[in-house]
């Protein structure tokens, strides 16, 4: 199949055309989930400062449970099953 470089020429100035296209309209859609990116963003924001400081979120979860000792039980025990269901997922695509 010869192409001729016109031809050649033509296609490739659709296909940037195309993909100039497609990156508006994926920065349009992007934009719109702006708000959501934030909030992502300040979880994991929020997941690091306290994985940097583990003694405070011990001493947060033991005052926790002196005051409110039969909340914190019903915690515990929906943080133990979320681990084991997190632990036997990532043993299946392991």
């Amino acid at each position: 199949m010869n192409l001729s470089l016109t031809e050649i020429q033509r296609r490739r100035g659709e296909l940037v055309e195309r993909a100039r296209a497609e990156r508006e309209a994926v920065r349009a859609v992007l934009d719109g989930q702006r708000n959501l990116f934030w909030l992502a963003d300040r979880g994991v924001e929020m997941v690091e400062f306290l994985a940097a400081r583990k003694g405070l979120l011990l001493v947060a979860m033991l005052a926790f449970a002196v005051v409110q000792p039969g909340r914190a039980l019903r915690w515990a025990v929906r943080a133990w099953g979320l681990f084991r269901l997190f632990r036997r997922i990532s043993r299946a695509f392991a």
